[in-house]
């Protein structure tokens, strides 16, 4: 397993080459080098894209500076969103009592830098030249996101880290997203209860509460955030001691909120952060995440490719794009397909077949002979074929390679890809 999603990430790695390589492996029957280097060109011209495919290039791990008095769950924090229990290492001295930078990783890969302002708040000799200490080194570390813990379960002291947060923020002169994390809201009543499938109304109910009072301070003290999610970091694992050698499993997940976070983060923080962090702990999501971006992208090239007005001309050019498409995503799952193999494949997958595929494109075609009568009028309706069948053959090969959607259900993917695709188009 270990050894699938290494190169499932080495995969995503080189994916910049592996696309720079793609276009030239169109066969010249199907389409003019010039029509290969004007397309992949095209494809490339995304700002969304290229940032992805940068992002990919130069991965890094998400650096976090946590901000919580002790016991508040940091810990348990970071191995509820690895989904792994990490090894807390690399302890480093960084000239100040009230932080500590750790990294924590797992069988070599690092998972997460952070700042541990375990000390903040929690003395009262935490004087003017600490906070500076802390200020440089803060600014020193480049942090993508400041992560403010408060226990679920106690209120004293919060109005003191609030204050010297804000302080922190301000003085530190650098916009990155605050978060509210509110732990333990496993231990809120009735506590014995931790499946959160299973959390009765009554503490659903303390969870909204204790998210709308942290809102009132946050707004009381004027301290801006970007968020405020109540998690639960509660996880059961499979033995209990610290030996390297022996891999904790999960026996109870009982992990709330923890999906919301990482949806937030990665959604918020520095591209190659937010790579990593995906690469790392969810790679089918940042890879369906990529092939979106692909699909959206190749969609409106189709539309393009759909709008020359000599008839038939395009039908190779729109195969050939849409097989790109599918050697994308299969390669984004960590397969690698032959040209002729992904071709055949597409005229096949998913109830594609070749006989809609054959009248997709006649229909397409067909629509340009009014040209003849009233020029311009029929390709508005191509390009919205090509480009609408483009987006369903792409969601059909998401669900086929990403999400391991049997061929057999794959007709009624595409039926409401296209469906859906309608909806963004109206």
């Amino acid at each position: 397993m270990f050894d699938e999603m290494q190169k499932r990430m080495n995969h995503l790695g080189n994916l910049n080459n592996f696309i720079e390589d793609l276009f030239e492996k169109i066969p010249g029957n199907l389409i003019s080098k010039k029509q290969q280097k004007k397309l992949m060109d095209v494809v490339m011209n995304d700002d969304e894209l290229k940032n992805l495919l940068e992002g990919l290039k130069n991965p890094r791990p998400p650096r976090f500076v946590l901000v919580g008095r002790t016991g508040v769950g940091k810990s348990s924090l970071i191995n509820a969103m690895s989904g792994h229990y990490l090894a807390e290492v690399s302890d480093v001295e960084i000239g100040t009592k009230e932080a500590r930078r750790f990294t924590y990783e797992s069988d070599g890969q690092v998972y997460f830098e952070v700042i541990d302002t375990r000390g903040i708040g929690e003395s009262e000799t935490f004087k003017i030249k600490a906070e500076e200490d802390l200020l440089e080194v803060i600014r020193d570390f480049n942090p993508d996101a400041l992560l403010f813990l408060q226990k679920a379960t106690e209120r004293a002291h919060i109005d003191k880290d609030i204050e010297i947060t804000k302080r922190i923020m301000k003085k530190a002169n650098v916009e990155l997203p605050l978060v509210g994390i509110i732990t333990h809201i496993d231990e809120l009543h009735p506590s014995r209860e931790k499946n959160p499938s299973q959390y009765p109304v009554e503490k659903k109910e303390l969870i909204r509460e204790k998210k709308a009072q942290l809102m009132r301070i946050f707004n009381e003290y004027d301290l801006k955030y970007s968020s405020i999610i109540p998690i639960s970091s509660y996880i059961e694992w499979s033995n209990t001691t610290d030996t390297p050698e022996i891999k904790r499993t999960m026996d109870f997940d009982g992990r709330y909120g923890i999906e919301e976070l990482l949806d937030f983060l990665e959604s918020s923080i520095d591209v190659r952060a937010a790579i990593h962090l995906g690469m790392t702990i969810r790679l089918n999501k940042v890879a369906e995440k990529i092939a979106n971006r692909f699909i959206k992208v190749f969609s409106a090239v189709a539309a393009t490719v759909a709008l020359s007005p000599i008839i038939a001309t395009d039908i190779a050019v729109l195969l050939a794009l849409q097989t790109i498409l599918l050697m994308i995503v299969a390669y984004l799952s960590g397969r690698d397909l032959e040209f002729k193999t992904a071709r055949e494949l597409l005229i096949s997958l998913g109830g594609i077949g070749a006989t809609g595929f054959t009248l997709r494109m006649i229909a397409q075609q067909g629509s340009k002979f009014v040209n003849l009568v009233l020029p311009g009028a029929g390709s508005a309706i191509s390009a919205s074929i090509a480009s609408g069948g483009t987006y369903a053959i792409g969601k059909a090969a998401v669900a086929y390679y990403l999400k391991d959607i049997p061929e057999s259900q794959l007709k009624n993917v595409v039926k409401e890809a296209r469906e859906e695709f309608d909806g963004l188009s109206e």
